[in-house]
């Protein structure tokens, strides 16, 4: 068994921590690109509050999710020349974090240009928006197969699951739970009637136990998906393309899991703070 201090290490990925300094030397997949429409988006990723947006031009960007002026929301902001303005006091930052415009400075002051938001590069390749996080120039990205694949022989999934990346990472090779967890996937004969949906699973991907077994306690996994789906119907390669967590000690956490056998793998939050 771990200790409290090695556990630690292994599952907090927060701005602070080793294994956070440790993720953040890679890229990380952060969004479907098509879930990027016309509004800024929030997102949690790696412990930092941050927002998403698209610039006019379609150039997406990566803040801090807080003004630097009065710390509102920026995912409330607008988007318009050439970034995305605070609905506060107008700040205006474009992706490179650089603040463009103080609406409310005299025309000769020059504070905006002392002004650098928290601001993370972001490239757009194979559906995927993806992230570096890391200190000095980010590195280049791999040139995986599955990101020069062409829109018809992509397909992309979401699902989210409440518990920490780790765990997740110890069910993708843990052959043990199949037969137990993922029971409703097996094929039932015609007319059976001795099996029923764990409570608390909503219908949703739900674990099936015998009529005779005792009650279930708690909650059985819960299991939300968002999916592109494949215009040429057969079956393509799978992206695992977008993987959120939040750690255990919070009780909360997210999860994005492919049907194949290529994906992408990052814890998206911590319980560092």
């Amino acid at each position: 068994m771990l200790t409290q201090e090695e556990n630690r290490l292994l599952t907090l990925t927060g701005p602070d921590t080793p294994g956070g300094a440790l993720m953040r030397s890679y890229w990380h997949s952060v969004a479907l690109a098509e879930e990027l429409g016309g509004a800024p988006m929030p997102v949690r990723i790696l412990g930092e509050e941050l927002v998403l947006f698209r610039d006019q031009s379609g150039r997406p960007g990566l803040l801090g999710l807080y003004c630097a002026h009065r710390c509102a929301d920026l995912s409330y902001g607008r988007i318009e020349n050439g970034g995305l303005r605070c609905l506060y006091h107008g700040w205006l930052y474009d992706a490179a974090g650089r603040c463009l415009e103080q609406p409310a400075e005299p025309p000769e002051s020059r504070y905006k240009d002392e002004i650098r938001h928290p601001a993370y590069p972001v490239v757009e390749r194979a559906g995927l928006l993806l992230a570096y996080m890391g200190k000095g120039a980010p590195p280049v990205l791999p040139d995986y197969e599955f990101l020069n694949a062409a829109p018809e022989h992509r397909f992309l999934q979401k699902t989210y699951l409440e518990c920490n990346y780790l765990q997740a990472l110890e069910g993708d090779i843990d052959p043990a739970h199949v037969s137990f967890l993922h029971r409703s996937m097996q094929r039932r004969p015609p007319g059976r009637k001795d099996a029923r949906t764990v409570p608390g699973s909503n219908g949703a991907a739900a674990a099936f136990v015998r009529a005779d077994a005792p009650q279930a306690r708690g909650r059985a996994h819960r299991f939300r998906a968002s999916q592109l789906c494949d215009p040429g119907g057969g079956r393509r390669t799978a992206l695992r393309a977008h993987q959120q967590f939040h750690h255990a000690e919070q009780g909360r956490g997210r999860r994005q899991r492919g049907a194949g056998e290529r994906g992408l793998h990052h814890p998206l939050a911590s319980a560092s703070r």
